[in-house]
């Protein structure tokens, strides 16, 4: 009789372990696909309207422009401020969560405006999906696009050196 007892209690063992086995895999592959999906977003979105778009070059005297090609140096010191691009030039800056979560997909946009007619001069777009991967004390995987290397060239895009 205690081996009969005994068998049972090893096979209910047996079964919750494979019950909670197939919870977890059930659970990983929901996560998974979520990533997924979303990067594949990030993909298609950034196809549309992903990177550097310049609608205006302004010529600028070569007073405006640092030993490195930096745009601006001389107000370099006013970033903080938003008036690192003179008074002439407004950066402007959106954040715009488009999915809420874990994982989360955002749209962040830099934009060149000139403050006479507020028109936009150039506009830097950038899609990034963080998160989606299992808790744990690392850092949730990204995937953005296009690559933030390309947002350090909108400035030097619009404002080009003149005579």
């Amino acid at each position: 009789m205690g081996q009969v007892s005994g068998t049972r209690s090893m096979a209910s063992v047996q079964l919750a372990a494979t019950a909670a086995l197939l919870l977890v895999l059930v659970a990983l592959a929901g996560c998974e696909r979520a990533k997924t999906r979303l990067d594949r977003e990030v993909d298609r979105l950034c196809a549309i309207d992903g990177g550097v778009h310049i609608y205006e070059t302004v010529a600028l005297s070569k007073e405006n422009f640092g030993p490195d090609g930096e745009v601006f140096p001389q107000y370099g010191d006013l970033y903080r401020f938003r008036g690192h691009l003179g008074p002439d030039y407004i950066p402007v800056l959106e954040k715009q969560l488009l999915v809420e979560g874990d994982p989360a997909l955002q749209r962040d946009r830099v934009a060149v405006v000139r403050r006479r007619d507020g028109k936009v001069l150039g506009e830097y777009v950038n899609y990034k999906r963080s998160g989606g991967d299992l808790p744990g004390p690392w850092e949730p995987s990204r995937k953005s696009c296009p690559q933030s290397s390309e947002a350090n060239t909108l400035y030097r895009r619009v404002f080009l050196v003149g005579e």
